[in-house]
């Protein structure tokens, strides 16, 4: 939980300003985009924020990217929408064979980034700005190796990286007691909209808030429960989930090869 938000937001708002001018934000109506949406007009201003809408066509229209173009105009920021699923045909369809669900949806995952860092190119160009991709990934999911490599998963600036979902969450209701966004624009089902009626518990198996004590205990934060053995149990499912997802923090291998070289 967070002890103390007016100083941990001042401290985010700082730390945009030290990085960013203009900043890139891939709205998906989700929690986190939202909540870094918030952070960026709050340290920028509406003006340098670029909100970019990648439906994968009808569906994503009618449900993630409608939350997210409301949320757009309620803050006020620039938007664009770019529907990635002629991209994602036009490469898949050259295959000639069925792609399996979870394929597809990384993909669709890296299709989006690619999409965004191509927004910030063409933003620096035009205005010779400090143009960023925001990350907006959260603890929560990197410690349960539940983002894309190369997707979602990378960026220029992680503001909320070192929150938990829990935190994702409090810090939401801050800024709808602050009259920013309603309660409306705070999805509370999260779901990385890779296919139809995918959501990130369906996936995992647990919520976030039923890992977080598991969490806090394997990365040494302090955890004022009692361990009971439901959560030793939970440990070892999040260990495994670290494990499975390390290849994504560390640097690519490189083979060491400068004894064959001069």
């Amino acid at each position: 939980m967070i002890k103390d938000i007016n100083g941990l937001v001042e401290t985010i708002v700082a730390d945009i300003r030290n990085r960013v001018d203009v900043a890139v934000i891939g709205l998906s109506g989700g929690a986190d985009s939202t909540l870094v949406a918030c952070l960026c007009v709050k340290a920028l201003g509406k003006g340098n924020v670029e909100g970019v809408h990648m439906p994968f066509g009808e569906i994503d229209k009618e449900t993630f990217n409608k939350r997210s173009t409301i949320l757009a105009e309620i803050l006020g920021v620039n938007q664009i929408t770019i529907d990635i699923k002629e991209a994602y045909t036009s490469l898949s369809s050259q295959l000639n064979t069925e792609i399996d669900k979870v394929t597809n949806g990384n993909t669709r995952a890296r299709l989006r980034m690619s999409t965004l860092y191509m927004v910030a190119g063409m933003l620096n160009v035009q205005i010779s700005k400090r143009v960023r991709v925001a990350n907006t990934c959260n603890t929560s999911e990197t410690l349960s190796n539940y983002d894309t490599k190369w997707g979602d998963s990378v960026g220029d600036f992680s503001p909320i990286g070192e929150l938990f979902k829990s935190e994702v969450y409090q810090l939401l209701e801050y800024f709808r007691d602050r009259k920013i966004i309603t309660e409306d624009q705070i999805d509370r089902k999260p779901s990385a909209g890779l296919w139809f009626g995918q959501t990130d518990q369906g996936e995992l198996g647990y919520t976030y808030d039923q890992m977080e004590p598991a969490m806090r205990l394997l990365v040494g934060l302090p955890y004022s429960g009692i361990v009971e053995r439901e959560i030793l149990d939970m440990m070892s499912f999040v260990k495994q989930k670290m494990k499975e997802g390390k290849h994504k923090i560390d640097p690519i291998p490189v083979t060491p090869l400068r004894k064959y070289c001069d």
